[in-house]
């Protein structure tokens, strides 16, 4: 019986997939950034890009984009956030870089976001897929304290680890 139920199972059509994600937020990325060997730089602004440039696909009926990273030109205009609370202005140029896992793609609008973006060799990157990334769209308080609690030293322990 368990095996016509696995079969049943891989035969199943496509659309009955799902992407599954681990529990993922700040404290995730920020952990992931300290540990990066690429320099990174916490943010809390406004993107701007034109999210016509965004990966066009329906998970309805598992269409795949044909890269799997969409790189869009953006800008950053807000604050870079400190370790001691001193936050500056902070405005750039960046890179949005889109990556779908299969049909599934991170649902992002310009606006406002709370990021940390990658320090490139001209630039700077900011990486979003659809089970996480560097990229929150429209941070809610408690996202903020979060990271200003990571930047501080205090509790910074990832979801999932809780």
């Amino acid at each position: 019986m368990l095996r016509l139920l696995s079969l049943m199972l891989l035969l199943a059509p496509l659309p009955a997939l799902a992407l599954s994600c681990v529990p993922y937020g700040v404290t995730n990325a920020y952990q992931e950034a300290v540990q990066a060997e690429d320099g990174y730089v916490p943010v809390l602004g406004t993107l701007d890009f034109d999210a016509d440039l965004l990966p066009d696909t329906d998970p309805s009926v598992q269409v795949v984009p044909t890269d799997p990273v969409t790189s869009i030109p953006a800008t950053f205009k807000g604050e870079a956030l400190a370790v001691r609370g001193v936050d500056r202005p902070f405005e750039t140029d960046v890179v949005l870089e889109v990556e779908c896992i299969g049909p599934w793609c991170p649902q992002i609008q310009p606006g406002p976001v709370l990021g940390f973006l990658r320090q490139t060799t001209h630039s700077y990157a900011l990486r979003t897929d659809a089970c996480g990334g560097f990229l929150f769209g429209r941070p809610s308080e408690a996202q903020v304290d979060q990271l200003r609690d990571c930047l501080a030293g205090r509790d910074c322990v990832p979801m999932g680890l809780r």
